[in-house]
């Protein structure tokens, strides 16, 4: 059995386990084998499951963002499964007699000929594919346990105290409902792989961190209802792993993981679009920030709103055909811009506007190219902050350069 759980803290865990309000993991910590992998830090939150999925590198893979520039254009798009370009770990124990049943990992489509149970997108958080049953009826497991998506995409989840209070409901209901069909399949005997993830923890963090963390910039005090929503969402699948673990029989093997965590983020890349225009490299632009690169910053938006529901309901070819036509690139004067900011998270992914490369690149490949990342280098390693006197640049890689705001 393999528990994937978005987004699981480990300092959280480690705090709270402690504290004797983690009573699982507690035993888990204590007990079990444990491994801390570290991620290439410069390698993107987006990447993470497909890597776990394939095995395979992010160069491998394709993979990188929630949104990502597609080669040869200026437009961003929202990153669904089918361009993942790797098969998933399954696909091969399906093929050689391994009977699985896979539930909501994040990333997928399903798979033509999978033999066993495949469950696509059913309580995921970020739906990249459509909702998909194979090997049992889509009607009989939302009937039986429960119908898609209770706790809401992020644009559907208002913003205000009585949104988050419904999506604590919300969360608490999906990992019930996740949890009474793994009960079932680990009381049948015709299954020799069963692995799920869990994706509550993740979109708690998002919500619910500003109730629980005095110190947040954007701190709310709130009832305890609230303040303690990110640790009834830890506790809620606290017991739940427990007892799913309480099921297996002696010689079963368990593996438990979380592909990143969740602290505070205190970033920095809506400074560098400000510096990349003081420098003269950029104009002025549409939007500030990642936005005016095509990624929508606030998914609670009407924009963002209207985005998701074109996505959903319009074939893709029309909808890059709208995007090239209407979206923000469309509106900017590239011919004035020699460096542009790509959507990221955590880092500040900046590009040439190389000529030959883009459709009206005006930066020429070899010397007046190095020149510029030269001078990019030089001017954002001067940048300082003002309130630490720390260097603002933690790390400048290859030909990319981000920001962090100290």
């Amino acid at each position: 059995m393999v528990l994937g759980v978005d987004s699981l803290d480990l300092l959280l865990v480690e705090r709270w386990a402690a504290q004797g309000l983690l009573p699982f993991f507690a035993s888990q910590l204590r007990e079990s084998s444990f491994v801390h992998l570290i991620a290439p830090w410069r390698v993107l939150q987006g990447a993470m499951w497909p890597s776990v999925l394939s095995g395979q590198s992010p160069g491998k893979h394709g993979t990188y963002f929630v949104t990502q520039l597609d080669n040869g254009t200026y437009d961003v798009g929202r990153i669904t499964a089918d361009h993942v370009g790797a098969l998933p770990y399954y696909r091969w124990l399906d093929a050689n007699g391994v009977r699985c049943a896979i539930v909501d990992f994040p990333h997928v489509e399903a798979i033509p000929g999978f033999k066993g149970l495949h469950i696509v997108d059913w309580l995921s958080e970020f739906q990249t594919s459509k909702f998909t049953v194979q090997g049992a009826a889509r009607e009989d497991i939302e009937i039986r346990f429960g119908k898609l998506q209770p706790q809401g995409g992020y644009g559907s989840t208002p913003d205000s105290l009585d949104g988050h209070r419904e999506l604590r409901r919300k969360l608490e209901a999906s990992i019930a409902m996740k949890f009474a069909l793994m009960k079932e399949l680990l009381e049948r005997d015709d299954l020799d792989h069963v692995c799920t993830v869990f994706a509550e923890a993740h979109k708690a963090g998002h919500f619910f961190w500003r109730y629980m963390d005095a110190t947040h910039p954007d701190h709310v005090a709130v009832e305890p209802y609230l303040r303690d929503a990110m640790l009834a969402t830890y506790q809620g699948l606290d017991k739940c792993l427990g007892e799913l673990v309480q099921l297996t029989r002696p010689d079963d093997n368990v593996v438990i993981f979380s592909e990143h965590g969740m602290q505070a983020n205190y970033r920095g890349e809506h400074f560098v679009a400000p510096i990349l225009q003081r420098l003269g490299l950029c104009d002025s632009e549409v939007e500030s920030g990642a936005a005016a690169a095509g990624y929508h910053g606030n998914p609670h938006s009407a924009r963002a709103s209207l985005h998701a529901l074109i996505r959903k309901i319009a074939p893709r070819s029309m909808v890059r055909s709208l995007r090239r036509r209407f979206g923000l690139a469309s509106q900017r004067d590239w011919q004035r811009i020699q460096v542009y900011q790509i959507p990221t998270d955590r880092h500040s992914f900046l590009r040439v506007n190389l000529r030959g490369r883009e459709p009206r690149g005006v930066v020429a490949p070899g010397a007046q190219y190095q020149s510029l990342l030269a001078r990019l280098e030089r001017e954002f390693r001067a940048l300082v902050n003002v309130d630490t006197g720390q260097p603002a640049v933690e790390g400048i890689a290859g030909q990319k350069v981000w920001c962090h705001a100290g």
